[in-house]
């Protein structure tokens, strides 16, 4: 016959469990937490490219590049030809912050449209490291 004490987990055995399970907690957590920052970059990426696409469809029937990127979802008083929207609404990125756009852009690019990262200010590193129209997935 058995008794009940053999058949319980002693109080070592339980702390041992808590223990193995903090250390897994603590390997596992900061991956996960790194990859939902890269989520927000990535979705960044891709709201940036969506935009370029609108400035290009923009630009297309119109002529000529959007003052802003208010213009992308709204008709401007002086556009002609103007067939939008061309995005729903005015873009936001993963943050909250609207992205930044001017015409010309720099080094001779036609126009540069860039988000300013998590912290919603120039430079930055890691998550807030600004995002741009200028840079290719090679460059991260």
């Amino acid at each position: 016959m058995t008794n009940k004490r053999d058949r319980a987990f002693t109080l070592i055995e339980m702390m041992a469990v808590v223990v193995i399970i903090g250390i897994l907690a603590a390997i596992i957590a900061p991956k996960f937490f790194k990859q939902v920052g890269g989520a927000e970059i990535t979705a960044a990426r891709q709201d940036i490219r969506t935009i370029e696409q609108a400035i290009s469809f923009y630009r297309m029937d119109t002529g000529a590049f959007p003052d802003s990127l208010r213009d992308l979802t709204r008709e401007p008083d002086n556009a002609r030809r103007w067939n939008g929207p061309y995005l729903p609404s005015e873009p936001r990125d993963p943050w909250g912050n609207r992205y930044e756009y001017i015409v010309p852009g720099n080094d001779g690019r036609p126009f540069d449209v860039w988000s300013l990262g998590g912290d919603g200010q120039e430079g930055g590193e890691d998550d807030a490291a600004d995002i741009t129209s200028w840079t290719t997935d090679e460059d991260f």
